[in-house]
């Protein structure tokens, strides 16, 4: 059965008011709320410096393991080249 016209759903009045709140309590919970966003202004920026440290770390440490593996992989080429008991020409020839 539907809603008889006129029946909408009203928000009461009481609960829509503010309390009362001075001038001066809005203004101390203004300078507590700036104080807090400067504090937390200086706490990203640190963090953010630390990321850009570590990021930096990051890529140097990829390059040297990069580094590590092409050795290993030259390494492994050279002991295949050498237990395989043919020279380097004969290789390069049979890949051709």
């Amino acid at each position: 059965m539907p809603r008889p016209k006129g029946s909408k759903n009203k928000k009461s009045s009481t609960a829509s008011t503010p309390a009362a709140i001075t001038v001066d309590e809005i203004n101390s919970k203004m300078a507590t709320l700036e104080s807090e966003i400067s504090e937390l202004t200086e706490t990203i920026k640190s963090k953010k410096a630390e990321l850009k440290e570590l990021n930096k770390l990051k890529v140097a440490a990829e390059a040297a393991a990069a580094e590590k593996k092409a050795e290993e992989d030259k390494k492994a080429i050279l002991d295949a080249v050498e237990k395989s008991g043919k020279s380097v020409e004969e290789i390069l020839e049979m890949l051709k």
